[in-house]
């Protein structure tokens, strides 16, 4: 096992503002960690990554896998996969739990896949309960990985019980404990409160907010945690004397997907036939760079795509109607921006809200019941900041002189009429002479100012298999745009996602033409 020059295995998570970042083998192995964040945090990525330092280093663990993230460990390291998925080395059905729990410190890292188990929970308590026994005669270090924790150890509810005891006594026998989960909030307080060693990534409901702000000095948690980007963690107690935010490093290894069945109850419940399945990826955020980014998945299928599109007819309401020859599935990327602004009539105080836009247009879109795009921000991409800044002085339906224009902003005239003129000529302003006085009006709605307070919950998607419309828009024009449509405004987080639309080919007679249906609601998208 590779080690530093005074003995420690250090174990590569990431990168923090000044390099990379590191934590020592022994902490993890036999301490008590946790790895908390929502969905789309990065959660079970980062997990997946501490677990390849795990086996790139030789240092024994289990992880318990309840969403078949962990399987592609097998793609580059020596691991058993324990499961019932095709491909498994080991099968549960007819399994010695208390043979396989003697042995593990003794062999590969064990992949303990209960997404499709019967019995997950007696699984895991027999394994738990036979290893527990086996190192306290042995006394060697062996980590156990838990993800979704809060399915074992409530705070409500029946709890499988020796993960107690491991987290107050597992410690002296060698075996290192890591819960991880979305909803802290739902773990035995004195399970967590063992945890020694914390990463915490993006959490957004205030009780998971309170359930860490015991992790953090002084009082209550860093305002940043809601609004953390996908794979940012803060890492403290025995990774960091001080809280440090770190960006997880990328995997080398694949997640894998849950099985079908998940497939079946997230997406599609009233659907039980295998050939309705469709496989879901992970809850937890992949990095973009590692092979797909993040999004929504479609809730409506191909198949059904021709009963919801509106066929015209040749003439008006008569004649033949259109024929559907093709239907396309494809992911259009969409921007979830987060706008940090003061907000508020009496306190006025900094906050993060969140809007949407079309990746290809820059046309704004609200994503709640499907997509409805709304045009004019896409009109002030590669705008100045102070030619956006002179649209939002000007009224559409009042005459402005340059003189007002430039008292508002403290520029000088010259420097507005120039801007004026650009502008001008773009056809975003019209200008007119008044007792050769010039007076300018705008010809472009304003969008107001975004209200989302909560991010969208995305899920890594399949895109293999269909299209994807990438974005053409450019962070460095959106960030122009917004600083001068909302003073003291700024982009904080800018974050492409994917959304799943259906491109529709129609042919009547010679004519032919496309349409664009939401993957969601099935409604037309006019983009």
């Amino acid at each position: 096992m590779p080690a530093t020059e005074d003995g420690r295995v250090l174990l590569d998570i990431g990168t923090k503002d000044d390099g990379a970042f590191s934590v020592d083998a022994d902490v993890v192995a036999t301490g008590r960690t946790c790895v908390l964040g929502s969905s789309g945090s990065g959660k079970s990525y980062a997990v997946g990554v501490i677990c390849e330092e795990l086996c790139r280093h030789g240092v024994p663990f289990a992880v318990v896998d309840t969403e078949g993230e962990h399987t592609g460990l097998k793609e580059k390291f020596d691991a058993i996969w324990v499961g019932e998925e095709k491909g498994s080395d080991i099968s549960w059905e007819g399994l010695d739990l208390e043979d396989l729990a003697r042995q593990a410190p003794d062999i590969s890292p064990l992949i303990l896949d209960v997404s499709d188990a019967k019995d997950a929970r007696g699984i895991v308590e027999g394994f738990m309960e036979g290893l527990y026994r086996a190192l306290n005669e042995r006394r060697t270090p062996y980590l156990v990985v838990v993800e979704e924790a809060d399915r074992f150890v409530p705070q409500l509810g029946t709890r499988v019980p020796i993960f107690a005891e491991v987290a107050r006594r597992g410690r002296k026998r060698g075996l290192g404990l890591m819960v991880c989960s979305q909803r802290p909030s739902l773990i035995d307080k004195n399970v967590l409160s063992q945890c020694g060693n914390q990463l915490i990534g993006k959490l957004i409901i205030q009780n998971d907010l309170q359930s860490v702000a015991q992790f953090f000095p002084g009082k209550g948690v860093p305002r940043r945690l809601t609004s953390l980007k996908t794979g940012q963690f803060f890492a403290i107690g025995g990774f960091s004397p001080e809280p440090v935010l770190v960006s997880v490093k990328q995997r080398v290894t694949r997640p894998g997907g849950v099985t079908p069945s998940l497939a079946v109850r997230v997406v599609r419940p009233y659907s039980r036939q295998a050939g309705d399945r469709t496989a879901l990826a992970a809850e937890d955020a992949v990095p973009p760079t590692v092979g797909g980014l993040l999004g929504l998945v479609p809730s409506i299928k191909t198949d059904d795509i021709p009963l919801l599109v509106k066929r015209e007819r040749s003439f008006g309401i008569f004649g033949p109607r259109e024929t559907v020859t093709e239907v396309t599935l494809q992911f259009r990327t969409l921007i979830q921006m987060g706008v940090r602004l003061r907000r508020g009539l009496i306190k006025r105080r900094f906050r993060t809200v969140y809007a949407y836009l079309d990746g290809a247009s820059g046309k704004f879109v609200s994503v709640g019941r499907g997509l409805d795009v709304t045009t004019g921000f896409e009109k002030l991409l590669g705008l100045s900041t102070l030619q956006i800044e002179i649209l939002r002085e000007l009224g559409p339906d009042e005459d402005t002189s340059v003189l007002d224009v430039a008292s508002a902003l403290g520029e000088s005239r010259g420097t507005v009429s120039r801007a004026l003129g650009a502008l001008n000529e773009k056809r975003l302003v019209s200008s007119f002479e008044v007792r050769k006085k010039k007076l300018y009006r705008r010809l472009v709605d304003l969008p107001p100012v975004p209200s989302g307070s909560v991010p969208l919950e995305l899920v890594p998607v399949d895109q293999t298999k269909a299209k994807v419309v990438g974005p053409k828009v450019k962070e460095s024009d959106v960030r122009d745009a917004v600083k001068g449509l909302w003073k003291g405004a700024d982009v904080e987080t800018f974050d492409p996602f994917l959304y799943p639309v259906f491109r529709v080919e129609l042919v009547n007679r010679r004519k032919h033409r496309q349409v664009t249906i939401d993957g969601r609601t099935g409604k037309e998208l006019l983009f």
